[in-house]
Order: C-alpha cells, then sequence, then structure tokens
C-alpha cells in the first residue's frame, strides 16, 4: 500500500489466478494485487491522500471488483481479460462515488478530528475541479488516440515529429514545448492498449451512462448494484467479446 524504495513505481492492479471451473465443476477463486503509492505517517505527521489518489485508487479498487466479481467458467475470459472496448468500463463508473457530495462526507474526515468531514461548499468545488478544462482534456485523449493508430498503422515513422505534427492540429494551435518529446511519456501505446488508446473515451461513454441512469439519483442502492454486478462484472470477457 505503500510507497518504499525500489517498488513498482505506479498505482495499478494485478491479477493473481483467474476464476475458472474445473472438469468435475470446482471453482478456481480469484485472487487479485492492489498496489498503491500511499504516503506513510512520517515523524508524527499523518500521511494525507490527496484528492486525485482518492478517485485513482476507487478507478483500481473498480478494477479489483471486476476481477473478484466475475462468474466465468474459463480463465480465459475470467477477471481482467475483457474486450479492450470494455476494460476500463467498471473503474470508471467507481471513479463518480468521488464526486457526490453524500459519498465524499463518508470517506473524508480532518485528521485531527475524523467526525469532521469536508463541507459542501468543498464538495461543489471538487465536481466543478472534475469538469474545468474537460474539452482541452478530452482532445488531449483524441491526441493520444489518433498518434496510438498511426505508429501502429505503418512502418518507419519518427514518432517525436509525428507527435510535433498533430499536437497543434488537434490541440487548436497549442504547441508543444521546444526540445520536448512527449510521445516518450506516453506508455499506453506500447503496454497492453496498442491500437485501442481510443477505449478509454469509448468506455468512459458507457461508464457515464450507467452512473446516471442506474446510481445518481440514489447511490445506494443494492438493487441496482447487484444488477451492475450480476449484467457487468459477471459475466467478464465471456459477455465482452
Amino acid at each position: 500500500m505503500y510507497k518504499r524504495e525500489e517498488k513498482y513505481g505506479h498505482t495499478c492492479v494485478v491479477a493473481l489466478q483467474n476464476r475458472s471451473l474445473s472438469f468435475n465443476n470446482v471453482a478456481q477463486i480469484p485472487v487479485v494485487l492492489l498496489i498503491t503509492q500511499f504516503p506513510k505517517d512520517i515523524g508524527g505527521h499523518p500521511g494525507l491522500l490527496r484528492f486525485s489518489e482518492v478517485v485513482n485508487f476507487f478507478h483500481e479498487f473498480g478494477h479489483v471488483m471486476q476481477h473478484i466479481c466475475n462468474r466465468a467458467s474459463f480463465a480465459r475470459f475470467s477477471g481482467l481479460r475483457v474486450s479492450l472496448d470494455f476494460e476500463e468500463i467498471p473503474a470508471q463508473v467507481f471513479e463518480n462515488w468521488c464526486y457526490e457530495s453524500l459519498c465524499l462526507k463518508l470517506i473524508s474526515g480532518f485528521h485531527q478530528d475524523l467526525t469532521k468531514p469536508v463541507n459542501d461548499e468543498m464538495c461543489r468545488s471538487l465536481k466543478r475541479w472534475r469538469y474545468s478544462f474537460s474539452a482541452l482534456k478530452l482532445k488531449q485523449e483524441i491526441l493520444y488516440s489518433l498518434f496510438d493508430q498511426i505508429i501502429h498503422s505503418a512502418d518507419d515513422i519518427d514518432i517525436a515529429e509525428l507527435y510535433k505534427h498533430l499536437h497543434p492540429k488537434v490541440m487548436l494551435g497549442l504547441p508543444i514545448l521546444e526540445g520536448t518529446n512527449p510521445a516518450t511519456c506516453f506508455p499506453r501505446c506500447a503496454i497492453g492498449y496498442e491500437a485501442a488508446c481510443y477505449s478509454r473515451i469509448w468506455s468512459e461513454v458507457f461508464a457515464t451512462d450507467i452512473f446516471l441512469s442506474k446510481f445518481r439519483d440514489d447511490l445506494f442502492n443494492q438493487n441496482m448494484g447487484m444488477m451492475f454486478r450480476n449484467k457487468v462484472l459477471a459475466p467478464g470477457g465471456e459477455g465482452s467479446y
């Protein structure tokens, strides 16, 4: 859970064992590892989480639930082994609770007095922050998606020049900083999302629809929660390919 020297430096989920059924119908229990980079208490000062870290934790915990709640019969279609168009949906659905006042007050507390949750104005500010520069952020995702499609569709591409060419066209004329090569800091196009970076935008459409239509008016509706588990999480890859 905590940062330490020589530890893998990203927050992520790693599947250790996928669910499957044996020939005699005995289920193999899914096991998953959640790696986080939470700060430790130092010198009597508590290790507090930034709000972005809270959102990231909810996102990755969505992947944990996606893995352990699936009921696929074959390991090939179990856990996180789903269509890339579907893979981020559960995680993006879970992020939504971070921006709702009722949920924020349940999970927050001043570190010297946990009975004092964040106030209403702070909740509203966090919700506004979510949509600040949202168009620019979407443009950036489109830029990544175009860059990803091109480098996986042709040979011998100068990625630095390609990125420099695409950036002002997609980002409404904004140039990249001279002497930098943002393409080298873009791991998704090389690790697991080759030619599928667009799927993060695509998944967000469905995640937003699920949350707004099923949970927005009743955040803790158990019937909707069970429906989400049975219809979205349980099928695993058997229902997404």
